[in-house]
């Protein structure tokens, strides 16, 4: 306790410098928060934006079509598979679908697509693409010859609302397979892979153009939860064949989501490193000239029995009051500022063209993860802390005599 008072006393008889560490401080540990929380919110609305454009949180297919989209390749078991996996907990909604590579164009221009085959009843359950249309309507059932595409692929071959495109591909049977849709809706989602390669008609018109029948490609789940994949993975394996079926994840499915994620994490990881870097400077810094102000007394009190392990012990605990300080203005002001930005969000709409390759949002909402903040202060109290060895252990080998007559 007597080591504390002192700490505090010291501390306090130069305001103006502690202050400015503790705003060192707490500006850093704060700025690592915003940032923090600027990543943990562009990362995790990459991920919604593809569960919830795309992938649902788990497909099922037969083995193998993931990667050969072959049209040959229908779901073993479609209907028990259905029925036990509504039985399973955690899940939301799902729904089928039918899907190929295909042609899609008119008398002049021509375009490769991936082709869906949607239930418009069950679609709008699973994903959010009904709320992205831009001109005209979504599918709806019964709407066997007409087609919603994304407004970079209407540009592209120059089609617009009402307009009949033809789309061909290859059928169960291997024969060429095409008929002509009218454009029911165009959509822009900000996505590269939806806005310029894909186009939906009903699952009823895909089993036609087919050749499917009642069968489909792609059962796709969507559960309450994202961190409840686990769960239902461990539960789904009871339910389908491991050698007829493939059951995948949405990151499975769009691996280069998570990769952008690491690469992010790690450029925040440098940003947290540097500035803990320059923390770190300002505290020893500031211990190190309230050191050498306090010689004289150091010596004093080394001279009347104070050990040099005490005096350590004492600069080391004005360091760490310093910092606690200003990890307590840090957590203030960090959350403040993500909380602010969580709410009103962050605009880029400049940006919308190179985002669309990422699944990124033109805003985001800033969401820290305490995960990351509870990294960032322990890195912050071990980094300074260690830094702050330096004046401590000068002022430990202070020679009692030369310090008091010092000049």
């Amino acid at each position: 306790m007597l080591l504390l008072k002192l700490a505090f006393l010291n501390i306090g008889r130069n305001p103006r410098r502690s202050a400015i560490t503790v705003l060192a401080v707490g500006v850093g540990l704060a700025a690592l928060i915003f940032l923090w929380g600027f990543s943990d919110g562009t990362n995790n609305q990459m991920r919604e934006n593809v569960i919830r454009l795309l992938t649902g949180h788990v497909q099922i297919h037969a083995a193998d079509f993931q990667k050969t989209l072959s049209a040959e390749l229908i779901i073993p078991d479609r209907i028990p598979v259905l029925e036990k996996i509504k039985a399973l907990p955690h899940v939301s909604s799902m729904t089928e679908r039918a899907k190929c590579e295909a042609l899609i164009g008119t008398s002049e221009k021509s375009r490769g697509i991936l082709l869906t085959g949607i239930d418009p009843t069950s679609e709008i359950l699973v994903t959010d693409l009904k709320n992205y249309i831009k001109e005209g309507e979504f599918l709806l059932p019964g709407d066997e010859r007409k087609a919603i595409i994304g407004d970079r692929l209407a540009e592209k071959i120059q089609v617009g609302l009402g307009d009949k495109v033809v789309i061909m591909t290859q059928a169960m049977d291997g024969t060429l397979s095409g008929y002509a849709y009218q454009l029911k809706g165009i959509f822009h989602t900000g996505s590269q892979t939806l806005d310029e390669v894909s186009a939906y008609i009903t699952l009823n018109s895909a089993q036609d153009l087919l050749g499917l029948g009642e069968e489909t490609h792609e059962i796709v789940v969507r559960l309450n939860r994202r961190d409840a994949i686990p769960t239902f993975l461990s539960a789904i394996k009871e339910i389908v064949s491991q050698d007829q079926h493939e059951v995948l994840t949405w990151n499975e499915i769009m691996p280069e989501v998570e990769q952008w994620v690491d690469w992010s994490e790690a450029i925040i990881r440098t940003i947290l490193m540097a500035v803990m870097i320059v923390i770190g400077v300002s505290i020893m810094n500031t211990v190190l000239m309230s050191v050498l102000e306090r010689t004289r007394e150091l010596g004093v009190m080394m001279a009347i029995g104070t050990t040099p392990g005490q005096v350590i012990r004492l600069i080391l605990l004005e360091t760490f009051v310093l910092e606690l300080f200003g990890i307590a203005l840090g957590l203030l002001g960090g959350y403040l500022v993500t909380f602010y930005f969580g709410q009103v969000g962050i605009a880029f709409p400049e940006l919308e063209r190179a985002f669309s390759r990422s699944y990124m949002s033109t805003v985001t909402y800033t969401h820290v993860e305490p995960f990351h903040v509870v990294q960032s202060i322990l890195i912050l109290l071990i980094m300074t802390s260690f830094i702050g060895l330096y004046p401590a252990w000068k002022a430990g080998r202070m020679e009692p005599i030369k310090a008091i007559y010092r000049p």
